[in-house]
């Protein structure tokens, strides 16, 4: 198993990380994509799993995290990329629940993450949440460019999964699709195409059923993907195998045998 989205920069997981990797051994996680959502994070991050040959890293702006000086920098990506860690950009994207004081920031910095996208043919790892309109919009603009995307945590409309379908875009499903409460979603992803499926984590927050109401880590995604290979029909083995070879496919810098 692969927990595609995890924060191991934050400090409920920085303080164990060597616990956690223990518990991702223990429970056959293999490989872990961290995400970074500050620029200036990015090389304490960086430094942070080194040491493990398992653990990924995107670079990247969160939408929470703009502001009227926020500058995503080609320079910058251009340096790191150097260090095969770095598979993806992101998490980018547009959020417009919490506020939409920076929308148009937001715009720009998500477009920004496209255009690098381009130049540096990595996959984009995308935030989205109450903006599904926004985000459509701005990506119709770049529909002849084959963009590598995935949905992270995807919570969206029938609408938003449809887009996905017809661009070939991925989506990633979280410990929300075990929630009691999430039969909408459900609905939506039985339509999904396995073929462009991941899971995560998105730890530390989120915990799957029956981890509900602890702090989230890259462990729990056998949760998820238990839960999954049952909603799909799928043996625990084959779906695993699945949704490894989709994360293999649209982060291709990953190596299986590190």
């Amino acid at each position: 198993m692969i927990d595609s989205h995890c924060h191991l920069n934050f400090e409920s997981l920085s303080k164990d990380l060597p616990n956690i990797m223990e518990r991702c051994k223990e429970n056959n996680i293999t490989h872990l994509l961290s995400i970074n959502t500050k620029p200036q994070d990015f090389i304490n991050h960086l430094n942070l799993i080194k040491a493990y040959n398992n653990i990924y890293i995107s670079y990247g702006i969160h939408p929470q995290e703009i502001n009227n000086e926020s500058y995503l920098s080609p320079i910058e990506i251009e340096k790191n990329i150097q260090n095969l860690k770095l598979i993806a950009l992101g998490e980018t994207g547009l959020d417009f629940y919490h506020s939409i004081k920076y929308k148009k920031k937001q715009i720009e910095v998500f477009e920004a993450h496209i255009e690098a996208s381009k130049i540096f043919d990595l996959p984009i790892i995308i935030h989205q949440r109450k903006s599904e309109d926004a985000i459509i919009n701005v990506l119709n603009q770049y529909k002849n460019d084959n963009l590598k995307i995935v949905f992270h945590c995807f919570t969206g409309s029938t609408k938003l999964l449809n887009y996905c379908l017809e661009n070939n875009y991925y989506i990633s499903l979280s410990g929300i699709v075990t929630f009691k409460n999430a039969d909408i979603l459900r609905k939506v992803i039985q339509k999904a195409s396995l073929d462009h499926l991941l899971i995560e984590t998105d730890s530390p927050y989120l915990a799957p059923e029956p981890m509900r109401g602890k702090d989230n880590e890259p462990s729990y995604v056998r949760y998820t993907g238990e839960f999954l290979a049952k909603f799909y029909s799928m043996t625990n083995e084959n779906f695993f195998e699945l949704t490894d070879n989709n994360f293999y496919k649209l982060f291709s810098r990953a190596k299986r045998d590190n």
